[in-house]
This record gives structure tokens, C-alpha cells and sequence, in this order.
């Protein structure tokens, strides 16, 4: 039987139609919660405060020391701030007054995300984070650094995370200058710079007719003035058989911070936690939802949507994944991506584990020498396409030299080999850790006795009284006597101790780290025969470790059986070999038929231009340097939708042959957004030459190339920042308003300065103006933070519409019913419109309209649709057919 669209689609209605009435009923941040925060300038303050900062210790340690080099130096030394991406705006009808956004030509591919990462595209902060909607999922691949980005927040809010700003020579200049002044003279141009900011201020007060409250404006952010409470979701206890059918959706939360926290610490905070919880002061970061069955998630969902409605006036935000967080949206949180690292980020990575190396490879007594300048130059190269937790792995093992194998799978096995106690060395525990890692994906979990069953061969019924067992003893003993019942028990606790595994409620493990799960399961692989790999290929805690069999077994059956399904709106069957392409060896029998087939895909002159860009991204992901030629034959291309997305793949690639063909299409192409790929393609080359192709058109070129360009060199810190400074100091007008559009993307203190004064003292209206945009934004941070799309009944275009008719626009699911008939029965203009909602929304009741407006007689209108249904697809996590 087929996958039955229509009825899934019904009852994910219900849910985000429910979603929607609990959003309206949320109330923002309470009086009691402004009144406390007002008198705290940390949450580390506000701990102090309230006699918890035990719990604060423990947080702290914990956040420091769970990432993959926790045993040897604390997150905050070598931390890449994360940054997140905002889903697009809400569809609304063309706005010609509208700035142009030159990073619009970039395509956000969050699954595949090799395509823009190279790229400057708009990003939030952990600061900005917290300006928009209190209720957040975090949203990523597995190895993205969700959990690192859950560790960071909770550091940040406690005031314990202070990073280093990234190079900037510009700063450091102008650093250098001050220092050589007089005591005096420095706070004399300390003075100048704040009454510059604040004559800024005034003026732009007085423009716009407003007051800055500076009582209100604390200069603090939202999420340092919370409490976190960071909580694996496998930790809950939420059996209403245990804990009651009267249960207050707190108790199970604070019974597992209990659990995580020293003693002292547990008999303390229940108090506080209740406290805060009631007061609207607690910042819950809630992580582990992907790793759990399936059988797991939804009453934990049902526990979070009770938790949120009793308590609404804290911030909650949930690490999920890519493929199915439409059961998180139920809940009204609202979606962000988790930005890719870009060049500037892999860099700093390696630079600042260089800087901890000493530790890092040293002992207490005597601290180990740096790296190589040699060896750090090696760290550095080659890095695109590859995922933080991959970046981490291979920047160790060059530092380290302690590798059996060459490439991933050596980095894998040396991480591994750290890891273990030095009595159980890798080649003796392999074979056992292999079994573990493939029974949690199988089971979700691996506890004692399902270890033992497995390793001895137990049988089923003992199997089930030994479970049955452990979880009584769980409740009467303490988890570490019951480890050291059995060989498995004790295999189980050097683990734990070592780093390796965690424990949650119920005598469960798991695997710290995804990604290791994955390769040990993987190794399982070589003995399995076609049925069983075709199995474990469809199973999806079984992906990841499906990618890493691509390593060392042959994995072509899966890879044929893929290419030949039917295929689904995303290509998501055929477009995650791409990541398997992405391990194997180059030698494999597969890599130039799968390639070619993703290439023909991408040069259909019918394709869909969303498979178009997908299908770039993949080709891109699988690092195969082969993949340029695709790309430069597509710069020459009829269509300027291809050239364009051509432009971009040729600089993701970082394709050296392109510079010519990307220099020609910047000065030449008759399509302005051709010409703005061509330039932000120059700058993804990160070439000499390709610098100084840009620079020579910055002074020739039209204004709206030149604030492409200007924006280019603010996401090229080395060579770009001196050269927004030189510009924003020359005589030619257009090139310091062109300027301003760069350095407004810069948050170095020379850059809001210079903001400062273009707003105050230029002498060209032309630079003024554009100054008093980019000081707009900086005060007006509220906007740029995640903010969750309308209900269906407060679209105005959707009002207006329905009025012209003589009707009413109805609420709840009457007015998703107006939507689909405005999409079957509406002009050119409102059609698209309401195709692009349907899929913002997840109106997923009746997807039958959409795939009719795949057959639209406007181009445009059948793009919308079929992005429609695919964003359907993201949310439901289920492939729909790519024709019904």
C-alpha cells in the first residue's frame, strides 16, 4: 500500500491548527521576570542571587567538558561561535522599493549545506538569537554541532563564555595607534566615541519621531538573563504509570536535572528550578530529540507541549533535525538553521586548537610544544564540505600524528583509540563496541542485559527477566554497583568513565557522539549480505552509519537499488549518496555513474529549479573536484536561472579555471543577478587573482554591483576589511555609500564608528542615507531575530482577496481551506502566493491542489508548488512522490 497523503496531512493539521491556539494563547515575558531581570546583569548574577550557583558549577563543568575533546580542554578555548540562519520571510506580494539583497542569489540547501557555506550570506548571533520568538528549534545535520550549540548558549548565559574576536587587521591597526597615545588621549577618543554613538541616536531619534528608553535599554541580552537548564530528552522520566496521572509537567524536568547534577546540588535546586519556572526565568535547552525511537518521541513531545502551556513565559529551545520537524512546529517552535562553518571558521578552528595544543597534548606538570607551522598549514587546507565534527577529528589527528589509516577513517580510529582506557586498547574492544553501536541504532539504546544476550547468546526469555531485573534493581541501587555485576556491566562502566558512552534513566547508554555511533555500527556492515544492507540502507537511525560503510565496504547494491526507486518532490533517495560518495574511496565502481547521473539531473533544461539546486548542492557535498566541470560548461548556459546558480557552484567548489567565466559574466552578463553570482563567485575563489578581479570592478561597475561586491569583501576579513576602510574613506561618493553596505555587516568596533560618523558628518546626503539604514538595523535588533510565520487568518493579501469576493476570511482550518481554493481559483499573482504559504506553513490537510499547480500555465506558479511540496516533505519527514 502506498503512502496516503491526504490522511497524514489531516491529522498533521490538527496538530499545527492546535499549535497555532497555543501560540496565541502565550504571553510574552511576564512583569515578575522584566522586574527580576532588571536588577541582574548576568544570569550568573541572578544565580548568585538566588544560593543556586552549585548548580551553576555543574552546569559549567558540564557544558566545558562534553564535546569531543572534553577530557583535554574546555569548550571555550576553542569554540567557533555558532551562527544561525532564519527561515525566509512569509510570502508577500513584490514590494518594488525594496533593497535589493545580494545574498539572495544563493540558494540555503541547510541538508546539503556545502553550496552556501563558502558564502556571507545573513546570519544571526547567540546574541540576536533571543530578539525574536521564545521558542526555538534548533535544526541541523547530525555532526553540525547541535549540542555543542546547546553547551555554548548555556556558557553564554551564564557569562562564562567570552570569545576572542575573529582577526580583523583593520582593529588591530587602529589598536595599535591607540596604544601608542597618552593615557590621556585614549580617553579622549573613548570620550569621542561614545558621544558620537550618542549623537547618533539623537539624530535618528529626532528623524523618525521616537524616544530610546535608556532605562529599558540594558545593553544586556535576553539570554544572559536567563537561567539555562540544559537536559537530554532521553534523561525524562515522564511514565505516567511512575509518576503519577496528576502530573505537573515540571516534575519530570526537575527529577532529571536532579539526576545530572551532584548531591548537594540535587537536594537544593528542585526549590529554585519551581521558582524560576513560575516566574518566567528559565532558558530550557532541550537536546537528544533525533537520537531517540520513534516510540519514544511523541510522549516526550506531549510532556513538552504541557510543560510549555503551564509555563509559557520562558524560552524554550529544542535541538531537532532537518528531515521531520514538522512535530516540533506542532509545538509553535519556531524553526533556525544551523549555519555551516565558511572558510573564516575552519580557519579559526585550526588556529585556536593550535593555540590548545599544549594543553590539549601536554600533561599537568609540563605543557607540550606547539604545532608545527608545517603541520598547522596542512589543517588548513582542503577542508570545504566537511562537517564540524569531521573539521574537529581531522585537525586533531594532524596535530596529533597518531593515525593507523590514511583519511576519515583513520581520524575515526585514532579518536577512538584516545578515548578508551589504556587497558582496553582498540584492537582488543573493537569487535564489542561494533555490537553496541549497531544494537543502540537498532534499539535506540543498549542496556546490560540486551549486551549480554547478544555477546553470549542468552535467550530471549532470559533476556526479558534480566531486562525486567535491572529496571527494578535501577529504582532500589546505585547504578554503579549494578555496572559491576557482569563483564558487559563493567565493559559498560570503562566506557562510561572514559567518555565514550553516557547513562540516562533506565540503565540505557548511548554513544556521546552520533557520528561515532554511526562508524562503529558501520563496521557491522562488511558482514551483512544484500538484503540485510538494503535493510539496514531504509532505516534511519541507520544513515549516517550507511555513509560510513562507503569507507570500507562495498555498498553498490544500495546505491543501485537507490538510483533505481521512484523518485521522491526532493530527490532525497538519490541525493544522500552523495554523502556516501563523500567517504568512499575514489577507486569505487559506482562514483562515475552516480556522478553522471546527478549531472544530467542538473543539466535537464525542464528541471524544477529547486531539484536544480539541490542536486548542485549534492554534487558539491561529495567533494569530488571533478564536479567543476559541470559547472563551468552551466556558465555558458541560454537560461540566466542556470548561469546563476552555476556562478555559485563553480565558487563553492572553489573551481580556479572559473575566474575568466566569472569575471565575464560580472561585467558583461545582460541578467543584474548573473552578474552578482559572477561577483560573489569571484569572492568564494578566495584566489589572488580572483581579489583582484573584484577590486578592479569595484571602481567601474553599477551601484548595485558594487554593494554586491562591498558585501563580498566584508566576509573576506584578510584583504576585505582594509579595503571597505580605505573605501569608506575616498573621495568618489559611490564608493563610500557602496562601502557602508559592507562595513554595516561587520560588528568590529571600527566598523560602528565608522557607521556613526558616515550617519553624522558626510557630506553626501547619497552616504548619509545609506549610513542611516545600516544604524537603523543596529538599533532595531528585534527584527532580525527568529520570528514564527503568521496564522492563515491574518495573511492580508489572503483578507484582501477573500473581501474582493464579498466573503470573510475565516479562522482556524476554514481558513486553510480559503488558501488551497485561493490557490485553485485566484489570478496569476495570488496563486503563487498561495502555493509559497501552503508550504511555509505546513499546510499539509489536502496536497492534491498543490500537485494540480505543478500542471499551472504559469511558470512561476509550478515552481511554487513543487517548493511547496517539498518543504512539506522536510516538515513530514516521508518522501512524497515526485508525480501523482
Amino acid at each position: 500500500m502506498g503512502f496516503d497523503v491526504e490522511n497524514f496531512g489531516l491529522g498533521l493539521l490538527t496538530g499545527w491548527v492546535t499549535a497555532y491556539g497555543v501560540y496565541r494563547a502565550r504571553h510574552r515575558i511576564s512583569s515578575v521576570m522584566r522586574a527580576t531581570r532588571r536588577g541582574a546583569t548576568s544570569a550568573q548574577d541572578y544565580a548568585k542571587q538566588s544560593a543556586d550557583s552549585r548548580y551553576v558549577n555543574d552546569l559549567v563543568n558540564y557544558a566545558e567538558t562534553q564535546h569531543l575533546a572534553g577530557r583535554w580542554v574546555n569548550l571555550s578555548r576553542i569554540l567557533i561561535e555558532p551562527r544561525f540562519i532564519v527561515a525566509p520571510p512569509f510570502v508577500a506580494p513584490p514590494d518594488d522599493e525594496a533593497e535589493m539583497d545580494a545574498y539572495s542569489v544563493v540558494p540555503i540547501t541547510p541538508d546539503y549545506p556545502a553550496l552556501y557555506a563558502p558564502y556571507n550570506i545573513h546570519t544571526l548571533t547567540l546574541d540576536e538569537l533571543g530578539t525574536g520568538s521564545h521558542a526555538l528549534a534548533i535544526l541541523g545535520n547530525p555532526g553540525s554541532g547541535r549540542t555543542t550549540t546547546l553547551l555554548a548558549i548555556a556558557l553564554k548565559s551564564l557569562g562564562r563564555l567570552h570569545l576572542p574576536p575573529p582577526p580583523d587587521k583593520v582593529q588591530e591597526r587602529l589598536d595599535a595607534e591607540e596604544r601608542a597615545l597618552s593615557d590621556k588621549q585614549r580617553a579622549d577618543q573613548l570620550e569621542e566615541r561614545r558621544t558620537v554613538e550618542q549623537r547618533a541616536r539623537e539624530r535618528f531619534a529626532k528623524e523618525q519621531g521616537i524616544t530610546f528608553d535608556v532605562d529599558e535599554d540594558t545593553g544586556i541580552p535576553l539570554l544572559n538573563r536567563l537561567m539555562p537548564v540544559y537536559l537530554d530528552l532521553a534523561d525524562l522520566v515522564i511514565d505516567v504509570a511512575v509518576t503519577g496521572t496528576e502530573l505537573d509537567p515540571a516534575e519530570p524536568l526537575v527529577q532529571a536535572v536532579q539526576r545530572q547534577v551532584g548531591r548537594i546540588t540535587a537536594s537544593t535546586i528542585p526549590r529554585n528550578l519551581y521558582k524560576r519556572l513560575n516566574s518566567g526565568g528559565l532558558l530550557l535547552l532541550l537536546d537528544g530529540y533525533d537520537d531517540l525511537p520513534e516510540s519514544e518521541r511523541r510522549p516526550r513531545l506531549t510532556w513538552l507541549q504541557e510543560l510549555m502551556r503551564q509555563y509559557p513565559d520562558n524560552f524554550y529551545i529544542v535541538a531537532g533535525p532537518l528531515n521531520g520537524y514538522g512535530l516540533l512546529s506542532r509545538l509553535c517552535l519556531t524553526p533556525v538553521y544551523l549555519r555551516a562553518w565558511d572558510d573564516a571558521d575552519r580557519a579559526l578552528a585550526v588556529d585556536r586548537w593550535a593555540a590548545a595544543w599544549p594543553e590539549i597534548a601536554g600533561s599537568r606538570r609540563e605543557r607540550a610544544p606547539e604545532p608545527d607551522a608545517e603541520v598547522v598549514a596542512r589543517a588548513r587546507i582542503n577542508n570545504r564540505a566537511l562537517s564540524p565534527f569531521d573539521m574537529t577529528l581531522k585537525i586533531w589527528a594532524n596535530f596529533a600524528e597518531d593515525t593507523q589509516l590514511s583519511g576519515v577513517e583513520g581520524w575515526l580510529r585514532a579518536y577512538v583509540s584516545r578515548m578508551l582506557p589504556d587497558d582496553q586498547p582498540l584492537a582488543d574492544t573493537l569487535s564489542q563496541l561494533t555490537q553496541a553501536a549497531a544494537l543502540q541504532l537498532d534499539e535506540g539504546a543498549i542496556t546490560r542485559a540486551r549486551l549480554e544476550a547478544l555477546m553470549t547468546g542468552v535467550s530471549v526469555s532470559d533476556v526479558v527477566a534480566a531486562a525486567e531485573s535491572e529496571s527494578a534493581d535501577e529504582a532500589e541501587s546505585d547504578d554503579d554497583k549494578k555496572e559491576a555485576v557482569s563483564a558487559q556491566g563493567k565493559f559498560l562502566a570503562a566506557l562510561r568513565r572514559a567518555g565514550l558512552l553516557k547513562r540516562s534513566a533506565g540503565g540505557r547508554y548511548r554513544f556521546r557522539h552520533g557520528h561515532l555511533t554511526a562508524y562503529l555500527a558501520s563496521l557491522a556492515m562488511g558482514q551483512f549480505d544484500e538484503r540485510a544492507l538494503l535493510t539496514k540502507a531504509e532505516h534511519p537511525a541507520w544513515h549516517q552509519a550507511v555513509a560510513y560503510a562507503a569507507l570500507h565496504t562495498d555498498i553498490e547494491p544500495v546505491v543501485r537499488a537507490r538510483l533505481n526507486a521512484p523518485p521522491d518532490i526532493r530527490r532525497d533517495h538519490v541525493l544522500a549518496i552523495a554523502y556516501w560518495l563523500h567517504y568512499a574511496p575514489g577507486s569505487v565502481s559506482w562514483r562515475v555513474a552516480y556522478l553522471k547521473h546527478l549531472a544530467l539531473l542538473f543539466a535537464n533544461p525542464s528541471q524544477y529549479g529547486l531539484v536544480r539546486e539541490r542536486v548542485a548542492a549534492a554534487l558539491i557535498q561529495t567533494r569530488d573536484q571533478s564536479v567543476g566541470q559541470v559547472f563551468l560548461k552551466a556558465m555558458s548556459h541560454d537560461d540566466a536561472g542556470i548561469r546563476q546558480l552555476a556562478c555559485i557552484a563553480v565558487g563553492a567548489v572553489g573551481t580556479p579555471e572559473a575566474l575568466k567565466g566569472l569575471e565575464k559574466l560580472l561585467m558583461n552578463d545582460p541578467d543584474v543577478y548573473v552578474q552578482i553570482a559572477g561577483a560573489l563567485g569571484l569572492g568564494a575563489l578566495g584566489t589572488e587573482e580572483a581579489l583582484v578581479a573584484l577590486v578592479e570592478a569595484f571602481a567601474t561597475v553599477e551601484e548595485h554591483l558594487r554593494q554586491a561586491i562591498a558585501e563580498v569583501f566584508a566576509g573576506i576579513p584578510d584583504e576585505g576589511y582594509p579595503i571597505l576602510y580605505d573605501a569608506i574613506h575616498d573621495e568618489d561618493m559611490l564608493l563610500r555609500r557602496a562601502a557602508v553596505f559592507g562595513i554595516r555587516r561587520l560588528r568590529s568596533p571600527w566598523a560602528v564608528t565608522t557607521i556613526h560618523r558616515a550617519y553624522l558628518e558626510d557630506a553626501q546626503f547619497i552616504v548619509r542615507s545609506a549610513a542611516q539604514v545600516a544604524f537603523q538595523e543596529r538599533q532595531d535588533s528585534s527584527s532580525k531575530g527568529p520570528h514564527p510565520y503568521p496564522m492563515v487568518e491574518s495573511i492580508s493579501w489572503l483578507r484582501r482577496w477573500v473581501s474582493e469576493r464579498g466573503e470573510m476570511l475565516p479562522a482556524g482550518e476554514g481558513a486553510n481551506l480559503v488558501l488551497l481554493r485561493a490557490l485553485q481559483e485566484g489570478d496569476d499573482g495570488i496563486r503563487l502566493l498561495s502555493a509559497a504559504a501552503l508550504g511555509q506553513l505546513g499546510v499539509a490537510a489536502n496536497t492534491k491542489p498543490l500537485y494540480t499547480a505543478l500542471r499551472d500555465r504559469q511558470p512561476e506558479v509550478r515552481e511554487a508548488a513543487y517548493r511547496a511540496l517539498a518543504a512539506l516533505q522536510g516538515q513530514m519527514g516521508i518522501p512524497l512522490p515526485a508525480v501523482q
